[in-house]
Parts: C-alpha cells; sequence; structure tokens
C-alpha cells in the first residue's frame, strides 16, 4: 500500500523526473518482492511445515532467496523483454508524443474538450492517478494522435513557453539576486584596478627615488675610493722606505764585482741577484727586475769632449786613436747619451713602486684605475655605470648593457617597466587567488564577457544560460534574451526527434534510447501501479480468512470439532474474493474521469477498440479504485516514514539491479543492426580534458568507429564544470562540439 502510494505520487506528479520514477520504481520492485515472498510462504508452509520455529524459519528464508529476486528481476526483465524490446518504430515514436502531450496538458499547453483537470489546483489522488495512465490513453489512441501529430510543433512551442513563463519569476528572482552579488565583485574588481593604476602613476616617483639612490651609492663609492687610494699611497710609502736602502745596498755590492779578476766576476753578480731576488719577495710587491730602479741619466756632448781629451792625454793619444778608429767603423766611439745610475732617494722608489703596485689597487678597487682626481670622473667612468647596472638589477630594473649614467631617459623607461612588472605582479596575485586570469581596468560590460563571469553565471543560470549572458538586464530584456531564447531551443530539441523518420527510432537508430525511454515512462508506472495495488488487496482480503482459521484453530484447542468444509467450497470463496476486487469497484465506484460520456471514458473506448479490451479494463480499474487506496497508503508511509528510510538503502539496491541485470546498452544494439560503422569526433574548448562515453565500454579515441545511433558523452577538466549530453551519430553529423564553462 506504502509503495503503491509513492508510486503514484511519482508518476501521476507535475515536475517527476526519470531519476524520481528509478528510485520509486526499485521501492516497488523491492516490496512487491517482499509481498510475494509472504503470500507463497502463507500458501506454502503449513501443517509439518511450521511445526517447528527453526525449520518453519529456515523454509521461509529458502523461499525468500528464490521469489524476491525472481519477482525483483522479473518484473524488469518482462516489460523491457516482451513489450519495450519487442516494441515497433512506430510504437516509440508514438510513445515519444504522447508523453510530450501529457506534459502539454501539465502545463496546461493543449486542452482537450471535457477534461476538466486544473494543474494549478492542489492534485488529489484521483488527479495523481489520472496523470499516471494518461500517457498511456493518449498512446493507444492512434486518431488522437494522428490529429495532434498535425499540431506537435504548435503545442511544443507553447509547452516549452508555457513551461518557462510558468517559472519566469523563480528564474528572474534567481539571475536577479545574483546580478547584485556580481555587482558586489565587480565594485571589488574596480577598486583593486584603480590601486594598479595608481600602481602606475607612481612611476616618476619611483623613478627620482631610483635616481636618488644611485647618487647616494655613486657619493659613497667615490668616498671609498678615496680612502682606497690613501691606503694604497701609505702601503706604497711605506714599502719604498723599505726597499730604498736594500736596493742601494744591492746595487753598490754590485758594482763592486767590476773590480774582480774576469773569472770571478760573473759568480759575484750572481750571488748578489739572488741575494736581492730573495729581499724583494718580503715585501708582498709585484716583482721588479733591479734594473727598473736605475735612473737614467743623460750625457752632454761637452761632457763626452772633456772625457775623451782627458783619456788621450792620460794613454799618451792611445784613446784618441782608438776612439777615432772606432767612429770610422761604425761605433759609438766610446762617447754615451745617458748612463744609469742607483739612487738611495725614498722618493724615486716610492714613484715606481706607484706604477708597480697600480694593478692590484685597481683589482682592490673593483677595476678602477689609480689617479681618478673628480668626483665627475668617477661617474662617468665605465666601472661606475656597470656597478650601478649590477645594484639595479637586484633591484629588479632592467639596463642595457652600453647604458651610462649620462642615460637617463633609458633610466626611465626602466623604472616605467619595474613598476608595470610589480604592478602586474601584485595584480595577478591577487586575481589568481580568486581562480580568474581577467585583466584590470574591464568595463562592466566587458567585465562581465569574461569567461570567468560567464562560467559563474552558467552555474547560476544551469540549463537557461545563454552565451553571452548578461547581468543588467531587465526581466522585459530577460524573457526577450533568455526565456524566449530557450524556449526556441528546447522546441527545436522536442521537434528534432518528433520530425524524425519513423526508421530513426527503429533498432540501431539515432532515437532508439529516446524512443524506448519514452515507452517505458508511459507504460511502467500503470504496470507497477496495478502489481502493487493487487498485491495491497489481496493482503487486505485475506485478513478476514486469517480470522476465520484463527477461531476454528481455538476452538479446536478447546477440544471442540471444528465444522470441516468442503474444499470446493474453499476455492470458491477465494474465487469470489479475487474477483471481487476488479467487480466490486468497476460497480460502485466512478468518478469525473470514467463516468460515461467524459474525454477520458472516450479514452477507454478506444483502447477498448482498437487496442485491448483487457488492457482498457485495467487501466480503468486503477483509476477507479488507486484514488481510494493511495490516501491510505500516503498516511502510513508519513507516519512510519517507510519511503525516507528505503531511500538509504537504496543506492547499493540500484548498484545491485545494475550489476546483476545486465542491461544492453545502446551500442550493443547498435552493432547488431548496422554493420557500417561512423567515425565518432568529439571536440572541446579545453585541451586537456577528459572525454568519455557512458552508454559503451570502450575509451573514447578520436574518429574512433562506431555504429549510428545515440551516445552519452561526458566531458570533464579542472577548473570547469563537467558537461553530460547525448549525440546522434549520423552519416551526415559525425563531428560535435562541446563547450566546458
Amino acid at each position: 500500500m506504502v509503495d503503491d502510494a509513492a508510486l503514484t505520487d511519482v508518476a501521476g506528479g507535475k515536475n517527476s523526473t526519470e531519476e524520481d520514477l528509478r528510485a520509486v520504481e526499485l521501492f516497488g520492485r523491492t516490496i512487491s518482492g517482499i509481498g510475494v515472498t509472504l503470500l507463497l510462504a502463507d500458501m506454502l508452509l503449513k501443517g509439518k511445515h511450521v511445526a517447528k520455529i527453526g525449520k518453519a524459519f529456515g523454509l521461509f528464508l529458502l523461499i525468500g532467496v528464490v521469489v524476491w529476486p525472481t519477482v525483483f528481476f522479473g518484473q524488469k526483465w518482462l516489460v523491457d523483454h516482451f513489450i519495450v524490446d519487442a516494441s515497433s518504430a512506430e510504437d516509440r515514436q508514438q510513445a515519444y508524443l504522447s508523453q510530450m502531450i501529457r506534459s502539454a496538458l501539465i502545463q496546461r499547453s493543449v486542452e482537450f474538450e471535457g477534461l476538466k483537470y486544473d494543474p494549478n489546483a492542489e492534485h488529489t489522488a484521483l488527479d495523481k492517478a489520472f496523470l499516471s495512465i494518461f500517457g498511456g490513453l493518449v498512446f493507444a489512441d492512434d486518431e488522437v494522435v494522428a490529429s495532434l501529430e498535425k499540431r506537435k510543433h504548435l503545442i511544443m512551442a507553447r509547452f516549452v513557453n508555457d513551461h518557462a513563463m510558468s517559472r519566469f519569476d523563480q528564474y528572474y528572482g534567481n539571475y536577479d539576486q545574483f546580478r547584485s552579488s556580481l555587482r558586489g565583485h565587480y565594485k571589488k574588481y574596480a577598486k583593486a584596478s584603480n590601486d594598479y593604476n595608481q600602481a602606475l602613476a607612481s612611476s616618476p616617483k619611483r623613478a627620482d627615488s631610483y635616481w636618488l639612490e644611485v647618487q647616494n651609492e655613486i657619493k659613497d663609492g667615490w668616498g671609498q675610493y678615496q680612502k682606497g687610494e690613501m691606503a694604497y699611497q701609505a702601503r706604497v710609502e711605506s714599502r719604498a722606505q723599505k726597499i730604498a736602502p736594500k736596493v742601494y745596498q744591492y746595487f753598490e755590492r754590485r758594482e763592486k764585482c767590476d773590480d774582480k779578476k774576469k773569472k770571478y766576476r760573473g759568480k759575484c753578480y750572481a750571488k748578489y741577484d739572488a741575494y736581492y731576488d730573495k729581499e724583494i719577495k718580503k715585501y708582498q710587491i709585484p716583482y721588479v727586475p733591479a734594473n727598473d730602479w736605475l735612473i737614467r741619466e743623460e750625457i752632454s756632448s761637452t761632457e763626452n769632449f772633456g772625457s775623451s781629451v782627458i783619456a788621450g792625454v792620460l794613454t799618451g793619444g792611445l784613446f784618441t786613436a782608438l776612439q777615432a778608429a772606432s767612429l770610422v767603423t761604425g761605433g759609438d766611439g766610446g762617447l754615451k747619451d745617458h748612463r744609469m745610475v742607483y739612487t738611495n732617494d725614498v722618493n724615486h722608489y716610492k714613484s715606481i713602486l706607484m706604477v708597480k703596485m697600480a694593478p692590484g689597487f685597481s683589482k682592490e678597487s673593483g677595476g678602477y684605475p689609480l689617479g681618478i682626481d673628480s668626483v665627475h670622473t668617477f661617474r662617468t667612468h665605465p666601472v661606475t655605470s656597470k656597478k650601478v647596472k649590477a645594484s639595479l638589477r637586484k633591484k629588479g630594473l632592467q639596463l642595457p648593457n652600453n647604458w651610462s649614467l649620462l642615460q637617463r631617459a633609458e633610466f626611465d623607461a626602466a623604472v616605467v617597466k619595474k613598476v608595470h612588472q610589480d604592478a602586474d605582479r601584485q595584480w595577478n596575485k591577487g586575481i589568481q587567488s580568486k581562480n580568474s586570469s581577467m585583466p584590470p581596468n574591464l568595463s562592466w560590460k566587458k567585465f562581465q564577457l569574461q569567461s570567468d563571469v560567464q562560467h559563474k553565471i552558467k552555474q547560476k543560470m544551469g540549463d537557461l544560460y545563454v552565451n553571452p549572458m548578461y547581468a543588467d538586464w531587465n526581466n522585459v530584456q530577460f524573457k526577450k534574451n533568455v526565456i524566449d531564447v530557450n524556449v526556441q531551443r528546447k522546441t527545436a530539441e522536442y521537434l528534432e526527434v518528433l520530425k524524425a523518420q519513423m526508421a530513426e527510432f527503429d533498432d540501431g537508430g539515432t532515437f532508439e534510447s529516446t524512443g524506448k525511454s519514452a515507452l517505458r515512462a508511459i507504460i511502467v508506472p500503470p504496470i507497477s501501479m496495478g502489481i502493487s495495488l493487487l498485491l495491497v488487496l489481496l493482503t487486505v482480503l485475506k485478513l478476514p480468512i486469517k480470522a476465520i482459521e484463527l477461531v476454528k484453530a481455538k476452538t479446536a484447542v478447546k477440544g471442540q470439532e471444528p465444522v470441516k468444509q468442503k474444499k470446493m467450497v474453499n476455492v470458491a470463496i477465494s474465487f469470489t474474493l479475487i474477483g471481487s476486487i476488479f467487480i466490486v469497484p468497476m460497480l460502485i465506484g466512478s468518478n469525473e474521469f470514467t463516468k460515461p460520456g467524459s474525454t477520458v471514458n472516450y479514452f477507454f473506448h478506444q483502447m477498448e477498440k482498437n487496442d485491448s479490451a483487457t488492457a482498457s479494463f485495467a487501466l480503468k480499474w486503477l483509476l477507479i479504485t488507486q484514488p481510494l487506496v493511495q490516501p491510505i497508503g500516503s498516511a502510513i508511509d508519513n507516519t512510519l516514514s517507510i519511503t525516507s528510510g528505503f531511500d538509504k538503502i537504496s543506492g547499493p539496491i540500484n548498484r545491485f539491479d545494475l550489476r546483476i541485470y545486465k542491461h544492453k546498452d545502446q551500442s550493443t544494439r547498435n552493432a547488431k543492426a548496422s554493420s557500417v560503422l561512423l567515425p565518432l569526433i568529439v571536440k572541446t574548448n579545453v585541451d586537456s580534458a577528459t572525454i568519455r562515453i557512458m552508454n559503451i565500454k570502450p575509451k573514447y579515441t578520436a574518429g574512433m568507429l562506431l555504429p549510428a545511433g545515440a551516445y552519452d558523452i561526458k566531458i570533464s577538466a579542472d577548473g570547469y564544470d563537467p558537461v553530460r549530453k547525448w549525440v546522434y551519430l549520423k552519416a551526415d553529423k559525425s563531428s560535435f562540439k562541446i563547450t566546458l564553462y
């Protein structure tokens, strides 16, 4: 009774989805399995079978293990195998149209003369029962379907429009609430853009600040250079004072070697040269050859003449003769223009050391030469420019390799570039923390068009989203740009199916799955409700029989002989009670939908004439009886919360059902129906996206060959909403573009 009420609430509801029907279907099949198990257990477990509790419980468990799965899976297998899979393309196409007509009736987009149904009123049990079977009634009437076929475009357009407009206030309210929030985000964005602009505008001040730092750095460098030069001179002075006497002594001693005999002279020179080399190493200066300390002294012509005369007199004219011979043969005749002399003057040694030790000073000063005499010369020196560039690069200022301190314009340009880089880095850091990548200084209109914003709008608006979608439309613009566009799109989708050739609903056709789903949605609710209702009434009618048996058992206990009834009487009573389930409601019950002359009664008559009298009787019985039982079941469920409790275990049952009952997926049926394979290409706007086909086992690869038919495509990528969409692979349509937001 509870499962019957739940199925009626969903199947006869205004906005029930396939997921809702699937959940209630599982509930109904589960309860039906339990009901049949109990009925069979009651019939089989009697007498000696229930003499012992343990044996009775074991037999009951065995019956449950066999019966429950058989009933649970058997219901679905019977419907799918004998009705859905065996249906023709015409049946499936007609079922889809009937399903659409039912939806249009609920939305009041189509009206039937004499049918008093108000979708705006609260649905009664009768209304819900009527809607549960209405699709099947329309499906069975070929004349009604044929007449509606001619007006399907108008019906679909009106249905989609009415459906959307009935929720317009809700849609626009959500939109209005979101756009207020989005304007708040834009204010924060505009403030961040203003901070960014102010950072860029600070470039001149930043340039002056950096330039002042450069001048201070040069000033400090000049001071260090001067201190270094003074220290260097002091060091040279100290070395000169120590070296001067040693070198002077070296030359004095070496000069005395000239007085020695020739064979001892070389050894004498070598001795003092070694002494010189040893001494010079002590002063930590670059090696200076001994002759570099000598002073060049010029000799005048007068001095040469005087010396020659004196030498000639002393030698009795011999020196003069030899001198003349030397001059004639190209020699110098003993006449010299200079001579090298040594000294003990410390200043002389200091001047020599200043030159010899200069490379060491340049190394210590970082490349500056000795002798820079002004801060201007120091500022314009290439080394200064090099050091300033290195310092500025550490601060992020990139200057050309040939830049000098005289090029202020290039310096200012480098500062502007750095300020922009710093501002961009700060902007990107802030914007990336919000999972965005939009640039600064966008107008409100351009802000709305950013992919990040459009993604948020799409998340909020769902299926109503149009690209692009602005957040400043009034209600009139919202209707024109959103509702009307979606109405056209949705109508086109419905009409694509309705206009399809009948062959496309056949096995392997484009709309095979769509047609079967529609057929299942039409026939499953009445069948499920009928089975459930029958089990409920059988259970209720068994209660008085069980009461009689209890009385008989009590009489037997007191020792009274029970009155034996003939077996045929018991069978007659059982059949009479069962028959009353179907006959009594039809005799005493009637309602506005089943009374003679009503529009719905006309449908029953058409079904009886064209399709099946049994099906017509069953549906009429269901429409009369169900409203009587449904309120009782709903009341019990509200008290005991049976369906809500089932929701907690429906997940495992659903997975169990899918695992045990191996559904034939669409691709398998297509493969059997067609030998022509087509390349499937799915394109998207995200290179790293994962593409899967949910209704086949093979993994998707671009251009994979598949039979023509419908495929359930799912695309997902990090940072984007997953998109799931059915596509219809045809010979003239094998490439599909699906966009992620």
